[in-house]
């Protein structure tokens, strides 16, 4: 049987089919390393997030306050629980300050309200009580306070607020007030300091949402204040935050 001859086409492939065949491979390759390299960065990412979050509970559910705690010039509650309001209080009457601040209180809420839910420490809202209605947010309280703080000439400070809330403030009160002497004075809350707390969902939520709000915290170190002032200004409706 003679042989049969094909044509050159047929016999091995162009040099045009060959380069797609090889531009093909290189692009596959490409996509396939840089899949690797998203998944190692996810990876990390959410290792680091974990990471954090562990430490994050463990300095919260950790927290406890001093036994006797060292005096300052003054002391500030943030508002967000009556707890908070009357450890103050009570650190005010073991003359543990000179003044008190209660800040982020509600504008509808007069200070003889406040006064009415304490009777006991009537005296102190007489003379040693201040009250302010500016701040709507942790970074309100602390820029707030450190505007107080100023104007009385006051260069240390005790700042009471929930434990869990505590390690987002210091982060924005020292933000706001270099060189002043912070003592942070946390309130236990005994749904996250029992043990297991993490089984329960609502919780869990809880924390991983003020974990989100901490890391936001310190992420305002690497932002423009002018840019984050606009936002901030934008989610809460007003033009001066």
């Amino acid at each position: 049987m003679p042989e049969i001859e094909y044509p050159e086409s047929i016999k091995k492939p162009s040099l045009g089919r060959r380069a797609v065949r090889g531009s093909g491979r290189l692009g596959s390759w490409i996509f396939r390393t840089l899949m690797k390299l998203v998944l190692i960065v996810l990876f990390i990412a959410v290792g680091l997030f974990v990471g954090g979050f562990l430490q994050f509970t463990n300095q919260v559910t950790d927290s406890v306050q001093p036994a006797d705690v060292e005096p300052a010039q003054a002391i500030v509650a943030l508002t967000g629980g009556s707890t908070r309001i009357a450890t103050a209080l009570e650190l005010l009457q073991q003359k543990k300050g000179t003044r008190l601040l209660i800040s982020g209180v509600n504008e509808d809420t007069l200070k003889s309200d406040i006064e009415a839910m304490h009777t006991d420490k009537s005296d102190l809202f007489t003379c040693c009580v201040d009250v302010e209605r500016q701040a709507v947010d942790t970074i309100g309280n602390a820029r707030e306070t450190a505007r107080w703080m100023k104007n009385n000439g006051y260069t240390s400070l005790i700042i009471v607020t929930s434990a869990y809330h505590m390690p987002r403030s210091m982060v924005e009160f020292r933000r706001q007030m270099e060189g002043v002497k912070l003592v942070p004075y946390p309130v236990p809350l005994d749904s996250i300091n029992k043990d297991e707390w993490w089984k329960n969902t609502t919780t869990l939520r809880f924390m991983v949402n003020e974990y989100l709000k901490y890391l936001g915290a310190r992420a305002r170190d690497y932002v423009q204040p002018q840019t984050l002032d606009a936002l901030r200004g934008n989610m809460l409706g007003t033009k001066d935050a």
